[in-house]
């Protein structure tokens, strides 16, 4: 039902009081209609709020005196819906005054936190001397040279090793096996000690390749500490 419907019954529900009285009523509810429009309200829910058209009749025909308002409607529902709003704005209201204090509370911790404890150390920044860690690595340029040879070769021998022990032990085996149709007993003393040989062989693999594993790595790690200390970058 549309306002003008619901207007239009309300008018012929009238029809049993005077023509100055009706006009007073249905300017009442079309000033009341605009004024829920303006509000926000749709058509349905003014009219909603107005009820039946015979019902609104019904208690303007039973006031008393036509002298006065003949109907003093309340718009409950825009009252109720205020007072949600208003409660609503003081919960939020509430609301952000704990979060403030919420806040304000951590804050005052966390300062006091930071200034009970104690202030980081400052540490002495050196200075650059990497050009001094150059020249040092000129001058001792052939010292250097010789360390690092001396590594080579003992490389070299760490790498070889394992491989001579294990030719030989190989080598052992063999005349042992020969020995035993010439005499059992030496061919038997010669395939032990070559089979002793070769189990050491293969123990010396790994245990050679890592001694020169971690030689070199210490070397690269002393001179990275050198560098690092001409820098200024080393821990104190």
């Amino acid at each position: 039902m549309t306002y003008n419907e619901w207007r239009d019954e309300l008018k012929s529900n009238l029809l049993c009081v005077s023509e100055a009285e009706r006009r007073r009523v249905l300017d009442y509810y079309a000033e009341a209609y605009a004024d829920r429009r303006d509000a926000g309200f749709s058509e349905r829910e003014i009219i909603e709020d107005f009820g039946a058209p015979y019902d609104a009749a019904q208690r303007i025909l039973s006031e008393n005196a036509y002298d006065e308002e003949p109907h003093s409607y309340e718009p409950t529902r825009e009252e109720r819906r205020r007072e949600e709003r208003e409660q609503k704005k003081e919960r939020r209201e509430r609301e952000r005054e704990e979060r403030e204090r919420e806040r304000e509370t951590r804050r005052s911790e966390h300062d006091e936190f930071y200034e009970s404890a104690p202030a980081p150390q400052k540490t002495e920044k050196r200075g650059d001397y990497t050009w001094a860690f150059v020249l040092l690595c000129i001058v001792l340029a052939i010292p250097i040279f010789c360390v690092i040879m001396t590594m080579v070769g003992i490389t070299v021998a760490f790498c070889f090793a394992p491989f001579m022990t294990l030719i030989s032990g190989i080598a052992s085996i063999g005349a042992g096996v020969v020995g035993l149709f010439t005499d059992v007993t030496s061919g038997v003393l010669t395939l032990g000690a070559g089979l002793v040989i070769f189990g050491v062989s293969l123990i010396l693999f790994p245990l050679c390749f890592k001694l020169v594993k971690w030689m070199w790595k210490l070397f690269g790690m002393f001179f990275a500490w050198l560098k690092k200390l001409f820098s200024g970058k080393a821990n104190a």
